[in-house]
């Protein structure tokens, strides 16, 4: 009996044809290093309604921040790592990012358009961009 079970159920897997199964949706990856004060690289390219994942990691020994806002003005936006995000009444202000930290944003880019975004620590002139197409 286990063995017809076993073998209907193999026949029945075969009989579902491929694009019938769920699939997941496409995320794109992107990173960015921040080092001796320096966003590298100076611009990303993201993809308007396409599913993003976006790590800072702070390799210095100072904290770092990302300010970024009109970038971030997703309805699905999610921050997690060991940064520390501050919030305000428009949304994500600013994430900080410890020494040796990584912070991650998790979104949909809802409007496409050349975002740049910096770091405001006090003499930090560190300024990078986005471009959303």
């Amino acid at each position: 009996m286990k063995g017809t079970i076993g073998l209907l159920s193999l026949v029945w897997m075969w009989a579902i044809p491929i694009n019938a199964l769920p699939t997941e949706t496409a995320v794109e990856y992107f990173s960015v290093e921040i080092r001796s004060r320096v966003f590298i690289p100076q611009q990303i390219h993201l993809h308007h309604g396409r599913k993003t994942v976006l790590r800072f990691r702070n390799h210095d020994t100072e904290l770092h921040t990302v300010v970024a806002k009109e970038v971030f003005l997703s309805d699905d936006l999610n921050v997690g790592g060991n940064g520390a995000p501050e919030f305000g009444p428009e949304g994500l202000k600013k994430v900080i990012i410890p020494p040796e930290g990584l912070i991650e944003f998790q979104f949909t880019p809802a409007r496409t358009g050349t975002f740049s975004y910096l770091c405001d620590m006090p003499g930090h002139e560190m300024k990078a961009v986005i471009t959303v197409e």
